[in-house]
């Protein structure tokens, strides 16, 4: 079993959510009775891949569930000296041990508010603190760099989004129907994104593995993943620095840095295509090598597929980053250890078991 063997099985949690989803979400509307009318915001708080997660949920979030949605890491949250007394705040820890996510969720519980954990399990210490429970399918994640993690926080997210606005009435049945169909759709297509991008990879070898560092652009619920992809790269391949940037903000001055020793991949689903296709230009113009992820720029360098037109098309898209960070690591010889003691034990603590 390799990380990407393991990325590989993203379909089978996913469609075991879609089936499940009514009992998924059973207990929070239980937590929620004679509340949930009143909720007026949703805060998603989330570190590391719980945090980018966070960040690509949070805009399908709003619109599925009619309430407005915000994102925000734990340190920020917990220096912030008004709280909403009627916002659901969902907390994110796969492992659920995440030290400052448990303080923000202590902190909130203190003041009564309504919170909700979600968790790869019941036994978690968020979880079992937490005024609901939401229960993260990982399949048995083995790695501790999260891959299946990161896709089924977003997807849980996404699903709890899709409940409350179908039981609010804010998201139409056609609306609802039309968003599982998506859903499943991608899952569809994950065995062929998969095999994509190791073809990709292979063709570009040498470009991506010689860089000094790599760039990416999202737009939408795409930033989200590209923040993942850049923390993928990061924490995998480990020899590269990373950075993801929003479509429209990544204009505003980094592109002044960059240099034929950066990679820049741009995630083209059709989302800003203004921005978008004006980046790749001057990338490969005046700096380099410009990967367009996603529709086709007529390059080699890219990696062509159909982007799905919903906020589901990041599972197309997570795939390829995660993949992306293991191949960069496994051709260059880098071992990628199962779920274990971190490097950085003995000099900072960022989980309590």
């Amino acid at each position: 079993m390799n990380l990407i063997d393991t990325i590989r099985r993203v379909p089978r949690p996913v469609r075991k959510v879609l089936q499940e989803r009514k009992e998924l979400t059973r207990d929070l509307f239980r937590y929620l009775e004679g509340r949930l009318d009143i909720i007026n915001e949703i805060v998603l708080i989330g570190s590391g891949t719980s945090g980018t997660s966070c960040q690509t949920s949070k805009e399908f979030v709003e619109t599925a569930s009619g309430i407005s949605t915000t994102a925000i890491l734990p340190n920020i949250f917990l220096e912030k000296k008004i709280y909403n007394p009627n916002a659901l705040y969902i907390f994110t820890s796969q492992s659920g041990t995440s030290t400052l996510v448990n303080i923000a969720q202590r902190k909130m519980k203190k003041l009564g508010y309504a919170t909700a954990s979600v968790t790869e399990s019941a036994e978690t210490p968020l979880a079992k603190e937490s005024g609901c429970h939401i229960l993260m399918e990982t399949d048995n994640e083995e790695f501790g760099c999260r891959t299946i993690g990161y896709c089924m926080s977003v997807f849980t997210h996404m699903i709890i989004a899709m409940e409350i606005g179908f039981r609010k009435g804010t998201l139409s049945n056609n609306d609802y129907t039309f968003y599982l169909k998506e859903a499943e759709k991608a899952a569809a297509m994950h065995e062929e994104i998969c095999d994509k991008t190791m073809d990709w990879f292979d063709r570009n070898k040498w470009k991506l593995m010689n860089k000094d560092g790599f760039v990416l652009y999202g737009a939408g619920t795409l930033y989200g993943t590209a923040l993942e992809g850049a923390l993928k790269i990061l924490e995998i391949a480990r020899r590269f620095l990373c950075v993801g940037y929003d479509m429209d903000d990544g204009m505003h001055g980094p592109t002044m840095g960059y240099t034929n020793r950066h990679a820049i991949l741009i995630f083209d689903d059709g989302h800003n295509e203004t921005i978008t296709k004006g980046l790749i230009r001057y990338v490969r113009d005046k700096v380099g090598d410009a990967f367009v992820i996603g529709n086709d720029s007529g390059h080699e360098c890219d990696l062509v597929f159909e982007p799905l037109q919903s906020p589901f098309v990041f599972l197309q898209y997570a795939p390829i980053v995660e993949i992306l960070a293991a191949r960069l690591a496994y051709d260059y010889g880098i071992i990628i250890k199962t779920i274990g003691p971190l490097p950085e034990e003995g000099y900072f603590n960022t989980h309590d078991e």
